[in-house]
């Protein structure tokens, strides 16, 4: 058949061509993969017109099809959004974020806040303070801090460990301080921020040779913080702190635990030499946690990135 002329009276128009054409239309999908198939036979046959046809189908069809994947996207972000599955960014990135501390940070982390009134308006609460709905109060903010540092205790209810999972899920952005929310008020056994918070949290405790949660054993070092994330905003223009020998080091406290996520940052301790983990993120389809092994306000500079990187 290939190498049949056939006059151009007797070739008879593709039936299939104007089905794709239709269906194009109708539904789009399937008109686009009948308009290919009609297009591939009616080259094959000689006896058979309707090229444009075929190829109009295809048209029609590959573009509706695009609008209808673009409008189905956008329905489920909406209606995801709507049942409060998960959260939208804001437009306006110009705004400042909104910004939940759950807890009592130190001074210097307060004092770095109060510099940054043009890029978050910050709150703080008490974790008794969230008992009552606790996953609608947090869902009125765009950056949650959990920081206990001056707290009487790591303490969180297990109705505000499910909310900050949820909220996380959803699309929020948290930040963990120290060991903060590494204890239960509920159960006062669970340790860890997988018994208390689930699996959102970028590190998690260890059983030390006493079985006693690293988690709950400060250490108190001089050392230094040191980039392992080269192409992290975090650690954007940072290659360590201190940045030069002779500045003075680090005071700090941390906690020996397991890192989960991905390690943006680790702490050096000068006299040991031992490394523990410093900053660790660990992302989701929409929301992030952030790590600090430390206190923040310690680097500013680093504090203010993540805030920046979590807007």
């Amino acid at each position: 058949m290939d190498s049949e002329v056939v006059p151009e009276t007797q070739r008879k128009t593709s039936l299939l061509a104007i089905v794709a054409l239709i269906f194009a239309i109708l539904v789009p999908p399937l008109g686009l993969v009948l308009g290919i198939i009609a297009y591939n036979k009616i080259k094959r046959d000689p006896s058979l017109k309707g090229e444009d046809i075929a190829l109009l189908a295809i048209v029609i069809g590959a573009v509706l099809t695009v609008v209808l994947i673009v409008i189905g996207a956008i329905t489920i972000i909406l209606s995801g959004a709507w049942l409060g599955l998960w959260k939208i960014p804001e437009a306006d990135s110009a705004a400042p974020a909104k910004m939940l501390i759950i807890g009592q940070p130190s001074q210097k982390t307060i004092a770095v806040l109060n510099n940054l009134t043009d890029l978050v308006l910050y709150v703080t609460r008490s974790a008794d303070s969230l008992q009552i709905s606790p996953k609608e109060q947090l869902a009125q903010y765009d950056i949650v801090m959990l920081d206990q540092s001056n707290s009487a205790g790591p303490f969180i209810s297990k109705a505000l460990g499910d909310a900050l999972h949820d909220y996380v899920a959803k699309g929020g952005k948290l930040i963990i301080v120290k060991n903060s929310g590494t204890l239960s008020k509920d159960a006062p056994g669970a340790a860890g921020w997988l018994a208390n918070l689930g699996d959102i949290a970028p590190v998690e405790c260890t059983l030390d040779k006493h079985n006693i949660p690293t988690c709950l054993q400060p250490i108190r070092i001089r050392g230094e913080l040191i980039k392992l994330d080269f192409d992290h905003p975090i650690m954007e223009g940072i290659e360590r702190v201190p940045a030069l020998p002779s500045e003075p080091l680090l005071d700090l406290e941390v906690f020996d635990v397991a890192v989960k996520g991905k390690e943006i940052a680790y702490i050096k301790d000068a006299d040991s030499t031992k490394k523990y983990p410093g900053i660790v993120e660990r992302k989701y389809i929409l929301g992030k946690v952030i790590y600090f092994n430390y206190n923040p306000g310690k680097t500013p500079e680093i504090f203010i990135n993540t805030l920046n990187y979590l807007k």
